[in-house]
Parts: C-alpha cells; sequence; structure tokens
C-alpha cells in the first residue's frame, strides 16, 4: 500500500531535491539546471524558515516532491508570497501537487497577513506556458493569470558598436559600492510590476552569490559620478549541456526615471554583449515583463534579441479586510 507522508524540508535533503528538480526539467523540457549550491542560496535565507515554510512529500520514503513559500516583506506598494515547488514526474498524477498547494496557499496567506501593514497583498508562482499540468494546478486552486514574462535570446554576433550616451560615462561594477547601487536600483523599479525595495541581505545575494558576475557588469555615472543606471550579469555555466549554448544572462537592468530615453540602457546591454563575446559565449539572455513601462521589451528587440520562450504569473488577491 502507498503510504504519503508530509514533513519540513530538512538541509539534508537538497541533493535529492536538486536530482529531482533535474528529472522534472528534463520531462517537462526546461532547458535549465540546478545545482545544489544554488537550491541552498535560495532556502537559506531570513524570508524562508524550513520548519514553517517548506514541506516536502515522500511516498514510502522516497522523496516525491517539495514546496515552500517566500515571502518578501514590503513596507511600500504591495506585499507578496511566493510559491515554489515541483513534483518528481514518476509521481503526478497522484493529488501530490494539489496537497502541497493546499498547504502552501494557507500558510502564503498566513504570512502575508501576520505583516499587519495595510497594503495589497498577494500569492503568485508561475511556470512556464507549456508546463500546462501546472496551469490546470494553478487554475484549480482559484489562481488566475496575471503577467507574461519572457525570456529573450541573441546569438553574441554582429553586435552593434559600443555607444555611451552624452551626460554619462559607463564602467565596470565598483567593487565598493553595492549599496549605492541598490539603492539606485530600487529606485529604478519603482513603478514596476511586482517589484518592491530589495533589501541588502537580497542585493548581496543578487550580487555576489551564486551565478553572480559583477566582472561582467557595469553601471552608469553622471558627471558628479553617481549611479544613474546599472546592468548586473550572471552566468550558470551547468546550463550548457542542456541548451548547448554557454549564456551570459543580462539579469537587472534599471535607469533612474529622469535618466530614460537617453540611451543608456541600450548602451549598458551592448557593452554587456560585448564583454560576453570576448568571454567566450555564445548568446546572451534576458527576461523581461512584456507589458514593461519603460519600453524594455522593444529595446531588446531592437538590440538583436528573439523570443525564445516566456512564462505566465498566476495570482490570487487576497481580500482587504480592513473593517
Amino acid at each position: 500500500m502507498e503510504t504519503v507522508d508530509f514533513r519540513p524540508l530538512l538541509p539534508a535533503d537538497l541533493p535529492a531535491i536538486a536530482a529531482l528538480i533535474l528529472r522534472s526539467y528534463a520531462h517537462d523540457g526546461v532547458q535549465r539546471s540546478t545545482e545544489v549550491e544554488e537550491l541552498a542560496e535560495e532556502l537559506d535565507d531570513d524570508a524562508v524558515v524550513l520548519a514553517t515554510d517548506t514541506r516536502v512529500a515522500e511516498i514510502n520514503g522516497e522523496l516525491a516532491a517539495y514546496a515552500y513559500t517566500f515571502h518578501l516583506p514590503s513596507e511600500v506598494r504591495e506585499e507578496r508570497c511566493y510559491i515554489f515547488g515541483e513534483v518528481d514526474p514518476a509521481f503526478r498524477r497522484r493529488g501530490i501537487g494539489t496537497a502541497l498547494m493546499q498547504w502552501a496557499l494557507p500558510r502564503a496567506e498566513e504570512q502575508l497577513r501576520s505583516t499587519g501593514r495595510q497594503l495589497p497583498q498577494f500569492i503568485r508562482t508561475d511556470r512556464y506556458d507549456y508546463i500546462d499540468g501546472a496551469h490546470v494546478l494553478f487554475a484549480q486552486m482559484g489562481m488566475r493569470p496575471v503577467r507574461y514574462m519572457e525570456e529573450l535570446l541573441r546569438p553574441l554576433a554582429d553586435l552593434p558598436p559600443l555607444t555611451v550616451p552624452s551626460g554619462v560615462h559607463i564602467v565596470p561594477w565598483p567593487v565598493d559600492r553595492d549599496e549605492e547601487i541598490r539603492i539606485a536600483k530600487n529606485i529604478a523599479f519603482a513603478d514596476h510590476w511586482g517589484s518592491t525595495p530589495t533589501a541588502p541581505m537580497h542585493w548581496d545575494h543578487s550580487v555576489r552569490g551564486y551565478g553572480a558576475r559583477p566582472d561582467l557588469s557595469f553601471v552608469a555615472l553622471d558627471a558628479h559620478d553617481r549611479v544613474v543606471a546599472h546592468c548586473l550579469n550572471k552566468r550558470y555555466p551547468s546550463d550548457d549541456d542542456t541548451t548547448g549554448r554557454s549564456d551570459g544572462w543580462i539579469d537587472n537592468l534599471g535607469t533612474l526615471p529622469e535618466w530614460r530615453g537617453k540611451g543608456i540602457a541600450a548602451a549598458l546591454v551592448t557593452h554587456s554583449l560585448h564583454a560576453f563575446a570576448t568571454a567566450g559565449f555564445s548568446h546572451a539572455s534576458i527576461g523581461v515583463d512584456s507589458e514593461n513601462p519603460s519600453g524594455a521589451a522593444a529595446l531588446y528587440r531592437r538590440l538583436g534579441f528573439g523570443l525564445h520562450q516566456r512564462s505566465i504569473t498566476h495570482e490570487i488577491a487576497l481580500p482587504d479586510t480592513r473593517a
């Protein structure tokens, strides 16, 4: 008889979970890899308490699925909690994903309500648009599609020439100005959908953590040496065997609102493309909200990027409980 048990995730589970993710990606056609180091960094976070915010499912003692909630507290715009997880292809269509979502949704709501702040509150999750079973499950859980995120790809050939717009100079990412860049990033992203200010710890993970390549990243400075735009890039060599490419990722690109429309973002991307080519990569990738208010999606296409794949973000908006 099949026995299904649910329990919190333990650090010792990470190798098995990383292997489960790889099996899921291979089954679903996701061209990506996951390393134990990457997964450990994601879960080694103040936003995730293993005992309360994670669950694994075991069938007859074999790890079959996992899920966790990730709440990033905010004091402005909105509060959101994301749900992440996978079910091993060998154990799908047995109700395990449904059971984990039935745990995760109330837990996410509990986390959001616990802040006591009177901001719009959302529970979100996403999957690539071709993973039909996940979208069916999300709909059954009462979630609705609200956003489409595109991943764009460009071969590192026929690169546009390097340019530097008037009024700025572009320099390699400085080793001692992460906090200044973080503050500028938060201002630049204030009008982006779903964005809330990035805390110092999460910015440090992004800039110095798994996959980060500040040595291939750039910032734009004004005449007074103030940061007006940034382009943080990353590299994931473990993906190469799956994709058949060597991609440099333009991971976080932002320009202060008053400096937009001057060609700075295009110049930062172009500098990144040349840096990737010099490093020996074959392609550049970038993710973009298809409705980005800065017109980024159109900009990237003008720079030679084309649609590779897209994901769909699903959401539940919690009702306002104020009296």
